[in-house]
C-alpha cells in the first residue's frame, strides 16, 4: 500500500499542492468519474484532505450524521498513523459526513460517540464536478494515536469515489483493492 506524505503549510492554498489521481477500480462495475486527492498537514492544527470528482453528483438523498452516504455519489478517505487502526471519512455533496474508526471493513466505532472533537466536511459542487474537504483537528489525531502531526509524517491512506446507489454505480480507489 501507498503511503501519503502531506505537505506542510501555514495556509490552504491547494493550487501549489499537487493531485494524485484516484484510478484503481477493482469493483466497479461502470466506469468512475475521474477523481483526485490533495492533502496537507495545515501548521499543527489540522490534516486535511481535499477530494475531487470531475463529474456532477447524480444522487445526494443521505443528510443525516453518520448516514450511509456511500450509497450517493461519495468521496472518502480512509487513514491511519499506525497501519493498524484507521479513521474513515466519507462524505456527499450535501455535506452529509459518515466518520468512523477501527482495525477492519466491520465492528468500526464512530467518532461522534467517543466523546472527540470529530473532523468536518465541507462538500462545494460546481458545474462540472464537486468536492469534499475533510479537515481532522490535531486533538482528534491526539486522542486516537496518542501523537500529534508534524512536517514530514507519513501515513497510510487510501481515497475513494464510488457511489452504491447512483445511477451508474462505481468504486474508484487511489490503492488497489484486493477484497472482495
Amino acid at each position: 500500500m501507498k503511503e501519503y506524505i502531506a505537505k506542510c503549510v501555514s495556509e490552504l492554498d491547494w493550487s501549489k499542492v499537487e493531485a494524485q489521481p484516484i484510478t484503481e477500480c477493482a469493483w466497479s462495475p461502470n466506469k468512475a468519474p475521474a477523481a483526485s486527492v490533495k492533502a496537507v498537514f495545515l501548521d499543527g492544527k489540522a490534516l486535511v484532505f481535499r477530494v475531487e470528482s470531475y463529474a456532477p453528483p447524480t444522487r445526494a438523498e443521505n443528510t443525516e450524521p453518520d448516514s450511509p452516504v456511500y450509497q450517493d455519489s461519495c468521496l472518502e478517505c480512509f487513514f491511519s498513523f499506525d497501519g493498524k487502526n484507521y479513521v474513515n471519512l466519507e462524505g456527499n455533496s450535501k455535506g452529509a459526513l459518515l466518520c468512523a474508526t477501527g482495525s477492519g471493513r466491520h465492528g468500526r466505532q464512530a467518532l461522534r460517540t467517543m466523546g472527540i472533537v470529530l473532523p468536518e466536511l465541507t462538500a462545494q459542487v460546481w458545474e462540472k464536478g464537486w468536492c469534499a474537504q475533510f479537515t481532522v483537528p490535531v486533538e482528534t489525531v491526539c486522542a486516537l494515536w496518542g501523537r500529534s502531526v508534524a512536517k514530514g509524517d507519513r501515513f497510510f491512506a487510501n481515497f475513494y469515489s464510488c457511489g452504491d446507489k447512483t445511477p451508474s454505480p462505481h468504486y474508484a480507489s487511489w490503492n488497489p483493492i484486493d477484497t472482495p
